[in-house]
C-alpha cells in the first residue's frame, strides 16, 4: 500500500478521518465530486471486478462459509475490489469505498473481508465493518465538506435533496450525515417496510414501524437521543401524506408529539419524504406555544 504524506504521523497514529484526507488529497479526488472512487482504486493500486458472486467463485475458492447474499468482497493478497453486478450506481460507490476502507485502515489485516446488506449496514453491530462504514462515509462526503456546504441551506431536508445527488450519495445516508454533523437541533425517525411485498404498489396501503432515529448533539441534549416504536403504524397515519408521489421532492409537512419522560409532550414540526422504500420524518423545529 502507498504510503499516505499530509501528515508526519506514522499511518498506524493517524486517526480514520485523517487517513481518508491524506487519501483524498494524494489520490487527486479532494474537493471534486462525487468522489472518484476509481481513482482512489488507482492511487492504492487496487484492481475493480464486477460480476455476479452465485456464478463466479474463483477468487473466492479458499473461502469457507461464504455468505449467501454477497454484495462486495476485498481479496488482500490478489490486490482485488470485487463488486455484485447487480448494484446500482451509489451502491456500488460505497461499497466500494467500504472495501477500500477495510484496506486502508491499519488495524484490517484480513485476507478477505465479504460483505453482505447486513455488514454494509450503518447500523452493523460488527466493529470493524462498522468502522469500515464511518470511513467510507468519511470519503463519500469528503470530510467535513458536506456538512459545512449544508450549512449555507436552510435547516430542511430540501438542503439533502439539493447535496445528495452533487455527493453521489443516497437519500438515506445524506440525511443521516445532515442531521449527525448539524449544529443546530434536528433530528430524523426512519421508517421502514413491516411487509417488502413486491407486488405492493401503492406505499399507502404498506405498514410501516420506526426503524432507528439520529439526532444531532444539540437536539440529543436538549430534546430526546431516540424514538421507538414495537408495533407497525396503521394505514391512515400522518406518516401517509406522502403517498400522494414517490418522489423525493414531494415533501408533506405536519407536526410530531412525543411523550416527555416528566410531565406533558414536546410538539415539533417536521417534513416527511419517502425515497421509494423508506420513509423519514425530519424533525426541523419545537412548535411554540401560541402567544409566545
Amino acid at each position: 500500500m502507498q504510503k499516505l504524506r499530509t501528515s508526519s504521523k506514522p499511518n498506524e497514529d493517524l486517526a480514520p478521518e485523517e487517513i481518508a484526507e491524506a487519501l483524498l488529497t494524494e489520490a487527486g479526488t479532494a474537493d471534486e465530486f462525487p468522489t472518484d472512487e476509481h481513482r482512489l482504486l488507482d492511487f492504492l493500486q487496487l484492481k475493480q471486478l464486477s460480476f455476479d458472486f452465485a456464478k463466479e467463485f474463483d477468487f473466492l475458492a479458499d473461502v469457507a462459509d461464504l455468505p449467501q447474499k454477497l454484495r462486495a468482497a476485498l481479496s488482500l493478497d490478489d490486490r482485488i475490489v470485487a463488486t455484485h453486478s447487480t448494484l446500482g450506481e451509489k451502491r456500488f460507490r460505497f461499497s466500494v469505498l467500504h472495501e477500500i476502507s477495510h484496506y486502508v485502515l491499519p488495524e484490517h489485516r484480513r485476507v478477505y473481508y465479504l460483505d453482505t446488506d447486513e455488514t454494509l449496514s450503518l447500523r452493523t453491530k460488527l466493529r470493524m465493518e462498522r468502522e469500515a462504514n464511518q470511513m467510507a462515509a468519511e470519503l463519500l462526503f469528503q470530510g467535513n465538506r458536506f456538512t459545512e456546504e449544508s450549512l449555507a441551506y436552510p435547516l430542511s431536508c430540501k438542503t439533502v435533496h439539493e447535496l445528495a445527488p452533487k455527493y453521489g450519495a443516497s437519500y438515506e445516508s445524506a440525511i443521516r450525515r445532515y442531521v449527525e454533523r448539524h449544529v443546530l437541533p434536528c433530528a430524523v425517525i426512519v421508517f421502514d417496510k413491516v411487509s417488502r411485498d413486491p407486488e405492493e404498489s401503492d406505499i399507502e396501503d404498506a405498514q410501516y414501524r420506526i426503524q432507528y432515529s439520529i439526532a444531532s448533539s444539540s437536539f440529543s441534549k436538549r430534546y430526546f437521543s431516540a424514538v421507538e416504536s414495537k408495533e407497525p403504524f396503521s394505514r391512515g397515519s400522518d406518516i401517509f401524506k406522502v403517498h400522494a408521489a414517490r418522489d423525493v421532492r414531494n415533501i408533506a409537512e405536519t407536526e410530531l408529539v412525543v411523550e416527555r419522560p416528566d410531565k406533558g409532550n414536546w410538539r415539533f414540526e417536521t417534513e416527511l419524504f419517502t425515497n421509494g422504500y423508506k420513509i423519514f420524518q425530519f424533525i426541523v423545529r419545537p412548535v411554540k406555544p401560541e402567544g409566545k
